[in-house]
């Protein structure tokens, strides 16, 4: 709704004249079109389907409300019963298709849509994204091209910070390391991984079964064996450790001269043949492979299925929520105001609100470690005590708006007759420090006020999550952000950024920093890893 009511204001800002009445031209019912007719996918969608009831206009972010966070929706009746929308365009004359934000088209809205396209074929669309989804399936990414066309034209970078539309900025990707106890978890899985395979090793039995296997007796074509080469190659390693003979023309197959020496990443791959991919071939008591599952999955070395040795998922996820994150923030957040001061208006987006944390504000007996908008807002807050002390703070989130106590004043006044709030301690900190504000009823209009005295540099950091301030928010002086989220697409990593690379007109000079946090694995492993196992984060 909110990129719906800009791009009414925007047109009633750039092309009407003088004089000229908006509702005239513009109209956002699709049952009332008019020269430019401005409407959801939701509404769309709903006109097409004919739908009769309740209709969720949401916010940019719907698919991914979480408890923490939830999406914003607006939710009013709607009758499209007997309502023919392929006849009324056709009427009105409409004979341009605009879709704006393309890339956000869900499985059911393209539906819609493809079916309103074929019945108007006569249309001319015109397709507009900044982040074209380079990542999706390509099913996903045929179905998009057919809906959009093929690219006809891209604008670089460089051309949009060329001619004003976006300020300077440059990326950069701050790397850590994990914490001690993070660094005790991957050795516990290394060691773990390193003792099974020792033990299988010398298990003859496991030496018995694998001799059975139908690939050495000739019983399976060359083609089959090289379905999977890496699996083939991983028998012929096992063998040639055990130092018992098999076909030379099997290795002749892989066209490896020499074969490496076992390790746990041959294997994963051996075993994952063994117990699931491949059971089959081998002549295998049921119960000895029962019993083999079982122990790998008692030392966390199966995951769905999945033998893992080399890389577990949990370590993974362990080393992308890795605490070590924290304490990057904090460097970049007062290396940021050495160089700004009180100029900085820095962003840090995260996933999560955590709202258990609220306890933890201003009670230095608890420890504030966690990825999170309180564990940030209260560890920030606390190393400023110690160092800098001007540094204000703010938190923006759905569900929890934190201010400095002297921004009172002007909050009000941003906020004027649009909504009632009160203000409140936040955990054991004075109100003369800072203050919980909370808004009466619907608490729409706050969002807006926060972002206007931030902007005015009441805070030098605000901190929030990725939901709320990816719906269409728009606050022009972010001059650094810090991307604190897990999140892993191309297309929404690039919607984050593009909070800080905007233009702003009072400030013609502005230039931004966009920082990436990744997790790697300890540093001595890093050295000797190759790309992919450094680290899921890293990749």
């Amino acid at each position: 709704i909110t990129i719906r009511e800009q791009w009414i204001a925007r047109i009633e800002e750039a092309f009407l004249c003088e004089g000229i009445q908006g509702e005239d031209y513009l109209s956002q019912n699709l049952k009332q079109p008019k020269a430019i007719t401005v409407a959801t996918y939701q509404a769309l969608h709903s006109a097409m389907t004919r739908f009769q009831g309740m209709q969720e206009d949401a916010g940019e972010d719907s698919g991914t409300g979480t408890d923490e966070c939830p999406a914003k929706t607006e939710t009013k009746e709607v009758d499209y019963s007997g309502f023919d929308l392929v006849e009324t365009m056709k009427e009105a004359g409409i004979e341009v298709l605009c879709l704006d934000e393309c890339h956000h088209l869900r499985s059911e809205w393209w539906k819609a849509l493809e079916e309103f396209k074929k019945q108007l074929n006569y249309l001319k669309i015109i397709a507009l994204t900044a982040t074209p989804p380079y990542d999706s399936t390509p099913a996903m990414w045929t179905r998009y091209m057919n809906m959009c066309g093929e690219i006809d034209e891209e604008i670089t970078i460089p051309e949009l910070v060329k001619e004003g539309s976006l300020c300077p900025h440059q990326d950069y990707v701050y790397f850590n390391y994990p914490t001690k106890e993070e660094e005790k978890e991957v050795r516990r899985f290394e060691e773990r991984s390193k003792a099974m395979t020792e033990k299988i090793m010398r298990d003859t039995q496991f030496l018995t079964y694998v001799r059975s296997h139908k690939g050495f007796s000739g019983q399976l074509s060359d083609d089959l064996l090289l379905d999977n080469p890496a699996y083939l190659a991983s028998l012929l390693i096992y063998l040639q450790s055990k130092n018992i003979a098999f076909p030379s023309r099997l290795q002749r197959l892989l066209g490896a001269k020499k074969l490496p020496s076992m390790n746990a990443q041959w294997m994963e791959r051996l075993l994952q043949g063994f117990l699931y991919d491949d059971e089959d071939s081998y002549l295998c008591d049921k119960r000895y492979r029962e019993l083999l599952i079982a122990d790998l999955k008692s030392n966390g070395l199966i995951e769905k299925k999945k033998v893992v040795m080399t890389k577990s998922a949990a370590v993974e996820k362990m080393l992308t929520n890795s605490l070590g994150k924290c304490n990057s923030i904090r460097d970049i957040v007062f290396h940021e105001y050495e160089t700004s001061g009180q100029n900085l208006r820095l962003l840090v987006l995260t996933d999560y609100i955590r709202k258990e944390y609220e306890k933890t504000i201003g009670n230095t007996e608890y420890d504030v470690n966690s990825l999170g908008v309180l564990p940030f807002f209260e560890m920030l807050r606390r190393e400023n005590e110690k160092k800098y002390k001007q540094i204000r703070f703010g938190v923006l989130c759905g569900t929890i708006v934190i201010i400095p106590a002297e921004t009172k004043d002007a909050l009000e006044q941003e906020i004027g007759t649009s909504g009632k709030v009160t203000f409140s301690r936040i955990g054991n900190l004075s109100e003369t420090d800072y203050l919980k504000v909370t808004a009466v009823g619907n608490a729409h209009f706050l969002t807006g006020a926060v972002t206007a005295v931030f902007s005015k540099g009441y805070m030098q950091v605000l901190i929030g999550t990725k939901s709320l301030l990816g719906e269409g928010w728009d606050s022009p002086c972010i001059n650094s952000l810090i991307l604190a989220s897990f999140v892993g697409s191309f297309m929404l990593s690039n919607q984050m950024r593009g909070r800080a690379i905007r233009v702003m007109k009072e400030q013609p000079e502005k230039t931004s920093n966009i920082w990436h946090l990744v997790c790697l694995r300890p540093w001595n492993e890093v050295l000797k890893a190759d790309d992919n196992q450094i680290s899921d984060d890293y990749s």
